[in-house]
This record gives structure tokens, C-alpha cells and sequence, in this order.
């Protein structure tokens, strides 16, 4: 019997180091993401987007979230609550003060409108061709996604570098699957 838990293990900890290399490497992939993803709209939809404040070495989305609140589209910023494992989306937009939050993160401040967004960006360490996603093993995302999409159609989009994706992402039920991937290099959808 394969062990998905142990497989995601060791993935995560190639992933991280490959994502790391990608990032050094990269010159214009936060401007080449940012186009990407505008065209993209044109096919997922309109609605208020979801996206978060790059860590580590996730792709920079911050000149993404600018065009977004320039184009006149309602963004918000992931807020953790830890205690139930789950995000919340609070409305962002250019200058506001985001504060420090769990796992390095920064997020709005506590007074932010709570959106439910129509759209997620979501930050992951690889992909796969049919919508799989390998996060950073909490599960945030995946039941967050799970409940929002209990309650309206919600589109996931996968955000990543190109070099990102493998073959095939292990995956267990909880595990939500994205809708279109969006890198410095293209943008697709991913499932039907």
C-alpha cells in the first residue's frame, strides 16, 4: 500500500529546494505571471479574487494584486485562524497596513471586510497537469476551498513557476483540486 503521507514528505522537501532555485533564477517572472493571469480572466470569469502576500520563495504577486485593484477588482489577503485550520479573505488593497501572522505570513488588519472570494490564487510548492497541488502540508487551503465550494462555484488557480510542475502530484480525498495553473511561463486550465 502507498503511504500518501510519507510521499508528500519527502516531495515537499524536493520541492522546496527546486521552488528556491526557480526563484533565484527568475528576472521578470513577477511581471510575465502578473500578464498571465490578466489574460487569463478573460476565460475563468469575473468576481472578487483571493490572493496572498508571497513568503519565502513563492512567486512575487505583488505587481499582480496592483493591476487587480488598478482594473477596479475586489482583492483580498488569506487571514489565518489557527484554531479552526482555516483562512479567512479580508479585503486588501494598495498602502494598507498588513501585519504579521502565523508561519511568516502577513495579512490584513483584523478590521478588513471578510470576502468570499469567487476566485483563489493559491501559493503551492508543485503541480501537476491534472489540477494536483502539493502545499506546505497544513491543509489551509484544501478546506477552506472545500467549504467555500459547499456554498458557490469557486474557481482555484494554481500559483506557481513553470518549472513547478511534475508529473503527478500524490493526492488523498481531503485534497482539493485547482481549476487552472498560472506561471511566468503560460496559463491553462486544468480541468474540465
Amino acid at each position: 500500500m502507498i503511504d500518501v503521507a510519507a510521499q508528500k514528505i519527502r516531495l515537499r522537501a524536493y520541492s522546496k529546494k527546486k521552488r528556491a532555485l526557480l526563484s533565484a533564477s527568475a528576472t521578470s517572472a513577477a511581471a510575465d505571471l502578473a500578464e498571465n493571469f490578466m489574460e487569463a480572466l478573460t476565460n475563468i470569469g469575473d468576481g472578487s479574487i483571493a490572493g496572498y502576500w508571497p513568503i519565502s520563495t513563492e512567486v512575487d504577486v505583488k505587481p499582480l494584486l496592483q493591476k487587480l485593484s488598478c482594473a477596479g477588482i475586489t482583492v483580498s489577503l488569506p487571514a489565518v485562524i489557527s484554531d479552526q485550520k482555516r483562512l479567512v479573505f479580508q479585503g486588501w488593497s494598495e498602502n494598507m497596513q498588513l501585519v504579521k501572522g502565523p508561519y511568516g505570513t502577513l495579512q490584513p488588519v483584523g478590521s478588513s471586510a471578510l470576502i468570499a472570494p469567487d476566485i483563489m490564487m493559491i501559493p503551492l510548492l508543485a503541480f501537476d497537469s491534472a489540477g494536483g497541488r502539493l502545499g506546505y502540508g497544513g491543509g489551509y487551503y484544501d478546506r477552506t476551498l472545500a467549504e467555500l465550494r459547499k456554498e458557490k462555484k469557486v474557481t482555484a488557480v494554481g500559483i506557481a513557476y513553470a518549472g513547478q510542475e511534475i508529473n503527478e502530484v500524490p493526492t488523498c480525498s481531503s485534497d482539493q483540486r485547482l481549476d487552472w495553473i498560472v506561471t511566468e511561463a503560460n496559463n491553462r486550465k486544468v480541468r474540465v
